[in-house]
């Protein structure tokens, strides 16, 4: 047998072990917050675990490597640098502080700080952009199988989002932490055993030396704010936003939050975070380096997003690849299980409550695991067939950090914050940030010469000045809402 047919059995057995762990962790749920955060009880492990596993899927693995080979460490500060400083950042400063009040869901925090209009346009969002973001992940099943190990595209993706809903809607977030943990493990052996085979394929550190310039690890942009193809003021704009979008913009997205607040205590918390974050940018890089040591092995290929999977068949010896193949997968699934969880844990116990009130939770309960395969599935035939809406999905993502991002920070760190203030800041970021992406499309357009590359150029290019405006508003509609209380 082939080292294709080897590995398939190994992706078998794994999935196998998935299955049997949701089982097990299904006899753990008892009510609605066993469900949504594992009842509070997941030690270091399975914390550091499931934040790492869920936050390194194959979008880093295999986009990394592919912005890596075409721009250097420059083209992957958003993620996996700014994503990991983000974890840095909310392990230091906000994963306790949640932990300690007893939220759910972060929605909670804004119901606690702001009130239900809060809460309900942080669920809306959220639900929207976890649908898309499960979505995109879904559909990688079908390429990984038919990539790496010859499965008809469809075959594969039915197989493996079937497999992971039924872990999911079993023991949710317990089933979810545990295997995470495992997956974690999985995903970094995975990675780390293609490096010393791509540095020996290269021709050996003294080799690479010469050939490869050390501004290809330099995460400062090139002369006149250069970065990613732009210079001037919007090169700068798309400079600062890579850092802003992910290094602020996550901190209060559900998937961490849900994390920190499913830890046993405010410790856990905090420096499984961190300590996840830092793992996060070291192994993150890893595949990034490949990338930029595959043009050495493969120049001018004709799609970088398939550098990846190429070194890995190319340069992996039968065993190296099992491993390589199913840690791939590992880190699809961490990734994936996390967003079936997300829209029902939303709806469930921040959107249903809001429009019928005397919902118990038994039937909470029974809904969120109902919602899993039914929200799944009417999201993978939106991207399928519904592309324009499929779009707009993915586009609710950035729409986290605009509805958000200020509220979250200035609501846990600042006594004056307001309701009108926060909803106030929304107003102007959204409507700055929408006419800084139609003044600034002329310009990426020039730049990327597609429509779908150039409009997500504007939306990072337009962020920080939308952040900013809004930031003011934030301020100066709280302060005079107080003034006025007074």
């Amino acid at each position: 047998m082939d080292k294709v047919g080897l590995a398939l059995g190994g992706v078998a057995a794994y999935m196998a072990l998935t299955l049997i762990i949701g089982w097990y962790a299904a006899r753990k749920v008892r009510g609605l917050a066993d469900y949504i955060v594992a009842g509070r009880r997941l030690g270091y492990a399975l914390t550091y675990g499931t934040i790492l596993a869920t936050w390194f899927g194959t979008g880093l693995a295999i986009g990394g490597a592919s912005m890596a080979y075409s721009f250097g460490y420059r083209g992957v500060i958003m993620d996996p640098i700014g994503a990991g400083v983000c974890i840095i950042i909310f392990g230091l400063f906000f994963a306790a502080i949640l932990r300690r009040r007893g939220y759910m869901t972060v929605s909670d925090f804004f119901r606690d700080r702001y009130g239900e209009e809060m809460e309900l346009a942080s669920a809306i969002v959220q639900t929207i952009a976890y649908m898309g973001w499960m979505a995109s992940l879904l559909m990688t099943f079908g390429t990984i199988f038919k990539v790496f190990l010859g499965i008809p595209y469809w075959y594969g993706l039915l197989l493996g989002t079937i497999v992971t809903v039924i872990y999911t809607t079993l023991g949710g977030m317990w089933s979810v932490a545990v295997t995470d943990l495992f997956q974690s493990i999985l995903l970094m052996t995975g990675v780390l055993i293609l490096l010393p085979f791509t540095i020996e394929a290269a021709g050996g550190l003294e080799v690479i030396e010469s050939k490869i310039p050390l501004s290809d690890f330099s995460i400062l942009p090139e002369s006149n704010w250069g970065y990613l193809g732009y210079v001037g003021l919007l090169g700068a704009a798309f400079y600062i936003s890579s850092w802003l979008v992910q290094g602020i913009g996550s901190l209060s997205c559900q998937d961490l939050v849900q994390r920190a607040l499913s830890a046993k205590n405010e410790k856990v918390s905090k420096y499984a975070s961190i300590g996840a974050g830092i793992t996060y940018i070291l192994l993150g890089l890893v595949p990034a380096t490949i990338g930029i040591l595959g043009r050495l092995i493969v120049p001018n290929i004709s799609n970088p997003d398939e550098i990846l999977p190429t070194l890995g068949l190319k340069l992996l010896p039968t065993i190296p690849f099992i491993v390589f193949s199913v840690g791939l997968l590992a880190a699809l699934m961490s990734s994936a299980d996390s967003a079936m969880l997300i829209p029902s844990t939303m709806i469930v116990r921040n959107i249903l409550p809001r429009l019928k009130p005397d919902v118990g939770e038994g039937t909470k309960l029974m809904l969120a695991r109902v919602l899993v395969p039914v929200i799944t599935f009417v999201s993978l035939a939106i991207a399928m067939y519904a592309k324009t809406i499929y779009f707009l999905m993915n586009l609710s993502w950035e729409l986290i950090l605009m509805v958000q991002g200020i509220p979250f920070i200035l609501g846990l760190y600042w006594r004056r914050a307001t309701k009108e203030g926060a909803l106030a800041s929304i107003a102007v970021n959204l409507v700055v940030w929408v006419a800084l992406i139609v003044a600034t499309l002329p310009q990426t357009m020039a730049v990327e010469g597609e429509f779908n590359w150039a409009v997500w150029d504007s939306i990072y290019i337009a962020a920080p000045p939308a952040l900013l405006a809004g930031l003011m508003t934030f301020v100066i509609v709280s302060l005079l809402v107080r003034r006025v209380n007074k």
